[in-house]
């Protein structure tokens, strides 16, 4: 569910960042022939319509795309206008609200989603039975609680993705600054409203049909994790938190900021060392099924070759930490026509997927994903049309964005397009 709260963070920075923004995008092209890659995944696993990482890597090729070409055809502050007004109405939930009907799809039930600022609640998921709920609480509660933590998993894995692209000049800063800086105020929202005691949920609609299948994402998590014995009821207001969970509810407000620490929150995309070599660094927090991590994130950028985005990662469930962390080597050019992007993943995490589990179990994951450009032509505006092919491997537990948390082993099958720069 989306809150909108008075959105000051996002409308403060904009105006400058983009400015910034657009001076660093002639560092980043240095040639008017170099091309940009918007890759879309056609098929991911489990298949079905839509998995977290196919709509967040899907809708950012497509956002790019849309802002290249709002770039070309208005002027600066005209399209600073379209793109905040269309992020805040249409699109900022769609992601959102995505993350959460991934997990119901990943345990084969259905639901709808209204995603737009003028439906009721501002964006939210119905179509689910309270029996159907109950059923995933008592059955499965890590997902039930990975239900309310989706939205924000989606909302943080698509900064992360931003930033990325930022950092190895994939993308020009001032084409993501709208949609990175207000999703990233979009996250704070979420966890300082605990600190002005907000409320949005009002009585249950008669109709257990229309209900929001969660309510309040943040309230509603905590109360379960801290009391998952508890009656089930949808919605959370502040008034239900114990003191407790008043206390943990503002321990996620302050862990929030970590948010802001990145260079491109003052529209910096990397840090030029050399003439080789260009670094990033940032930090994140958000919460996932068993409590909450920070991340520290690194990008390195050698020449035009090398692209390593290593992190390291601290969970904490009710009181014990789990150390995680992992790198990854992008879009290395194997040929001219062959790239290759590989990531591995290490965690410590609760042996149960659990709040109050004080013994922890190791996991670890491998993704790999090739691009094949079948057509590819530098001298034409479409300069390319591959096919990309992804494999990924997971022992038990949480992936963001891999909506399996169980023991996996996944294909997904895609599609990236090769086309001009700005000019």
């Amino acid at each position: 569910m989306k809150y909108r709260l008075p959105v000051f963070l996002c409308l403060f920075f904009l105006p400058v960042k983009i400015v910034q923004g657009q001076k660093n995008d002639t560092l980043e092209s240095n040639t008017s022939r170099q091309k940009t890659i918007y890759s879309f995944i056609i098929q991911d696993s489990p298949a079905r319509l839509f998995t977290m990482r196919q709509f967040d890597q899907d809708y950012l090729s497509g956002y790019r795309f849309y802002s290249n070409l709002m770039k070309k055809n208005f002027s600066p502050a005209l399209n600073y206008i379209i793109q905040a007004v269309t992020h805040f109405f249409v699109l900022g939930d769609l992601t959102h609200e995505e993350g959460h009907r991934s997990i119901l799809i990943s345990k084969n039930i259905g639901s709808i989603s209204q995603p737009f600022f003028l439906s009721k609640r501002g964006g939210y998921i119905d179509g689910v039975t309270d029996s159907t709920l109950k059923n995933l609480m008592r059955q499965d509660f890590p997902d039930y609680a990975r239900l309310h933590t989706a939205g924000l998993e989606s909302d943080y894995m698509l900064t992360h993705r931003e930033e990325e692209m930022i950092a190895f000049g994939k993308e020009t800063y001032s084409n993501l600054a709208i949609e990175y800086l207000l999703r990233k105020a979009m996250i704070m929202e979420y966890f300082l409203m605990g600190f002005f005691k907000y409320d949005i949920d009002g009585a249950e609609e008669k109709d257990e049909l229309k209900r929001d299948i969660v309510g309040n994402d943040v309230y509603g998590v905590i109360r379960h994790l801290h009391r998952p014995g508890m009656t089930f009821h949808r919605y959370t207001r502040y008034d239900d938190l114990t003191a407790e969970e008043i206390s943990y509810l503002k321990k996620m407000g302050f862990r929030s900021f970590f948010n802001l620490v990145n260079l491109n929150m003052i529209g910096i995309p990397n840090i030029r060392v050399s003439d080789n070599l260009r670094i990033n660094f940032g930090m994140g927090h958000t919460m996932c099924p068993f409590g909450d991590f920070i991340d520290e994130n690194l990008w390195v950028k050698y020449k035009d070759k090398l692209k390593i985005d290593a992190y390291f990662r601290q969970f904490q469930n009710r009181e014990k930490w789990f150390l995680a962390g992992g790198i990854g080597i992008k879009d290395y050019p194997l040929s001219e026509k062959l790239y290759s992007t590989v990531d591995f993943h290490v965690w410590d995490q609760p042996v149960n997927l659990g709040f109050n589990d004080r013994k922890g179990k190791l996991g670890a994951a491998v993704q790999w994903v090739g691009r094949y450009f079948i057509i590819a032509n530098k001298k034409t505006k479409l300069g390319g049309v591959s096919g990309d092919l992804g494999l990924i491997y997971k022992t038990y537990g949480f992936l963001p964005e891999e909506i399996e948390m169980k023991k996996h082993f996944g294909i997904q099958l895609g599609t990236s397009l090769a086309l001009d720069k700005q000019e």
